[in-house]
């Protein structure tokens, strides 16, 4: 039986992760560096999401962001980044004949970078950021309140790209200083997906990658357990046609034993025409056009969100509805034919990616990077041994009217906050 994935290690502390998937015709090559924004002091806040931008202006031997581009085309590739509270990742689909070009671009950019045209770049930045902001100022974006809510003065309550204040402060020689920080060879996780030869993919990062000196790691700040008794909630006025609303209760992190039953509850609320929100709140109250629920897992900390836009006059019929929902799956075991298609179809979702590079390169590049790896196997074996009285267990741990936050935004009424403030604290969760 052929392995899932295979480890290896560079004298230098760079970790390969080779996943074979012989059945592909193209190879996913990703680099992943364990910074994000809970990394960050509030200082200088989005450093990491401003560095990944960086990483791309240029290197010794490709001079423009251009340059570098043209040359992962050249290999079938589309290179591109992403940065969240834990990490950066940097990937591209490529050919495989190409695999040690490809290492050798990564190289170039993770090594050798030129911090070219920073000030452009930083404008770039603040027009994304402003997106956060409505005209007069004022931050608008639900997941920025929200992690504020959850998180207060702590890296994990600021927003992963910064304010406008904090963009300015950040120079050269900070993002200098903060690259030798954290982009060293223990910090990066190199993954290779497709059919790929494990012990050339080896070489070539040995050969790009093996030069590269190591440094020593700063701490992170672990997450603060803030302890509250009730809900809390944030509300900001907005001109808008609609309020949009997340609804959020904070959870223990991906480390505790419930995370695949939290997935699980994710699947019933909103995975799928039949899924219970979007089934209650669109289907038959006709409240929403869209209504999602969405799991941010981190080592040691987390939070389940629901999300949903709704008319000013149908505002405490959602809130009232949302709890309703909640409410069910507290108190009434899931029955045995939803939790079986449900199970199902996870199966099937995971089945599926098995032909998906990407998917396997997060399982398992990630997964070592984030020391989480869950093998597809320990997935499907777990899955199938979820029962309703433990899942309904669950819910009702996590599920608490204590843990509970909520942000609103728009156009709402006074006498529509008093009312829902009210049915916070008398929700039944």
């Amino acid at each position: 039986m052929m392995l899932e994935y295979s480890v290896d290690k560079l004298a230098n502390g760079v970790r390969l992760v080779t996943v074979p998937m012989p059945h592909l015709h193209s190879a996913e090559l990703v680099c992943s560096l364990a910074v994000g924004g809970r990394c960050e002091s509030s200082e200088i806040s989005g450093i990491s999401h401003f560095l990944e931008h960086m990483i791309f202006r240029g290197t010794a031997e490709y001079v423009t962001s251009t340059e570098l581009e043209r040359a992962f085309e050249a290999i079938g590739g589309a290179v591109n980044a992403s940065t969240d509270m834990e990490t950066t990742c940097f990937h591209s689909h490529l050919h495989p004949d190409y695999l040690a070009e490809g290492v050798a671009l990564f190289a170039s950019m993770l090594m050798r970078p030129k911090f070219n045209d920073i000030n452009t770049e930083r404008r770039i930045i603040l027009e994304e950021a402003r997106e956060d902001y409505n005209e007069d100022g004022v931050q608008v974006n639900h997941d920025n309140l929200m992690v504020e809510l959850l998180w207060p003065n702590h890296p994990l309550g600021e927003s992963l790209i910064g304010t406008p204040e904090t963009l300015h402060r950040i120079d050269r020689s900070r993002l200098e200083a903060y690259y030798r920080s954290w982009y060293v060879p223990e910090n990066l996780v190199i993954c290779a997906c497709g059919p790929i030869d494990r012990d050339s993919f080896h070489r070539s990062v040995d050969q790009e990658f093996g030069s590269w000196t190591s440094g020593t790691l700063p701490l992170v700040v672990p997450a603060r357990k803030v302890e509250t008794d009730h809900p809390e909630s944030c509300w900001v006025q907005d001109s808008d046609s609609q309020i949009g609303l997340q609804l959020a209760f904070r959870l223990p992190g991906r480390r505790d034993e419930r995370t695949l039953a939290v997935r699980m509850l994710r699947r019933i609320l909103s995975w799928g025409g039949g899924a219970r929100l979007p089934l209650r709140l669109r289907e038959e109250l006709g409240l929403t056009y869209s209504v999602e629920a969405n799991c941010s897992l981190l080592d040691d900390a987390g939070y389940m969100a629901i999300d949903l836009s709704v008319a000013p006059d149908n505002l405490c019929a959602a809130v009232d509805a949302l709890f309703g929902v909640l409410k069910k799956l507290r108190d009434e075991p899931i029955p045995a034919e939803e939790l079986t298609a449900a199970i199902r179809s996870y199966l099937f979702d995971l089945e599926f990616s098995r032909d998906q590079s990407e998917a396997m390169a997060v399982r398992y590049g990630w997964g070592l990077q984030a020391d989480y790896i869950r093998t597809l196997e320990q997935d499907c074996n777990e899955l199938q041994q979820l029962t309703p009285d433990y899942l309904q267990q669950s819910a009702r741990d996590l599920f608490c009217q204590k843990s509970m936050k909520l942000v609103v935004v728009g156009p709402w009424r006074d006498a529509d906050r008093q009312a829902i403030d009210k049915q916070l604290q008398n929700s039944g969760l």
